[in-house]
């Protein structure tokens, strides 16, 4: 089927799960309680996905507390008791954890939730894992002082994470990268090396997912700085073109990335981000429409996923509930029109 959809990123928590419309939000229950909570909500959050029309679900992140954050706990050599204040992206401040020592992987970190997702759907399922690089710029490393040492080193854990994911069940695993938007000398210099060792040997669809940033104030804030055009992508769409990653996810809806852009990603699958994140209205079918067609004139329709921008947790349920069923119904309006 032509023109699949899915979403980029996190879905909003129940209540009685987490603080909703925050990031970092702590959990609400503790202990068993805790982890029944967390497959209730994966159940809930699935239910949704799959009553709006999205074709390719995920677990909506409903097991985690951050994108980035809550993988990191997982490994050996982090201290997350004395935490440091860095610069996230260039753009804010945040208390990070601590590179102290190695960095290794003890355990499986969401290989049991992709199990039970597995369980509860035939729909094809994507898991997203952060990527190397991103890695590197949400915490403070104390240990290694290289950002390209650190970020190999990562890659190698995310590696054997998305192995044991494919075996479970995953369908596409999707390595979250907002950094390459940023650190675009970096991403040359190693960074899709980096992202390539995360994503090695995988025979599942690989995904990178790379977008201005979650809707809150200070990537909205950043975003003004940026112009009448965004071109962050320019100079890294033909190093992923070139990499051995299979598709691409970008910020599309609400944004100023000229969408000429797109043809420089000839071959591979794209993630066109046709859902805007950052504003509590509800898109109509038809805009999603025009944003998946305006898309369509660079990338074909087997080739283009309509997808949303970035993650949904900073909105509210029924904020995010309407805008899954506006991405579906605005791609089968354009189904409809290709005869799919």
């Amino acid at each position: 089927m032509r023109l699949q959809t899915t979403i980029a990123g996190s879905l909003p928590k129940p209540a009685w799960l987490a603080e909703p419309k925050k990031l970092w939000a702590p959990w609400l229950l503790e202990g068993d309680l805790l982890e029944e909570g967390k497959r209730d909500a994966m159940r809930l959050l699935l239910a949704d996905q799959e009553a709006a029309g999205i074709d390719i679900v995920t677990d909506g992140e409903q097991t985690r507390r951050h994108f980035v954050t809550t993988f990191i706990e997982s490994l050996k050599g982090v201290d997350f008791e004395h935490k440091r204040t860095v610069r996230i992206r260039n753009r804010y401040d945040a208390d990070v954890p601590v590179v102290v020592a190695p960095v290794e992987r003890g355990k499986p970190v969401f290989v049991e939730d992709l199990r039970f997702l597995r369980g509860q759907t035939k729909r094809p399922i994507k898991l997203s894992l952060p990527g190397p690089m991103t890695m590197v710029d949400t915490l403070y490393d104390n240990h290694y002082r290289s950002r390209e040492k650190l970020a190999r080193e990562f890659a190698a854990i995310l590696n054997q994470e998305a192995r044991e994911l494919e075996r479970a069940g995953a369908d596409v695993i999707q390595f979250d990268e907002p950094a390459f938007n940023v650190y675009m000398d970096e991403v040359a210099a190693w960074g899709i090396d980096a992202l390539e060792a995360a994503a090695a040997g995988l025979k599942c669809k690989t995904a990178v997912h790379i977008c201005y940033g979650y809707g809150i104030k200070a990537n909205i804030d950043w975003k003004k700085t940026l112009g009448a055009e965004w071109r962050q992508y320019e100079s890294i769409f033909p190093l992923l073109a070139r990499s051995k990653v299979d598709q691409v996810s970008l910020e599309c809806a609400n944004s100023h990335v000229p969408l000429e852009l797109l043809a420089l990603l000839k071959g591979k699958d794209v993630m066109v981000g046709a859902i805007d994140v950052a504003n509590d209205a509800v898109e109509k079918p038809e805009q999603v429409a025009a944003t998946i067609r305006s898309a369509m004139k660079f990338v074909p329709p087997e080739k283009l996923y309509p997808c949303t921008n970035c993650g949904m947790v900073p909105l509210a349920r029924e904020v995010a509930l309407g805008k899954l069923k506006a991405l579906a119904s605005g791609a089968a309006l354009v189904r409809r029109e290709l005869g799919a």
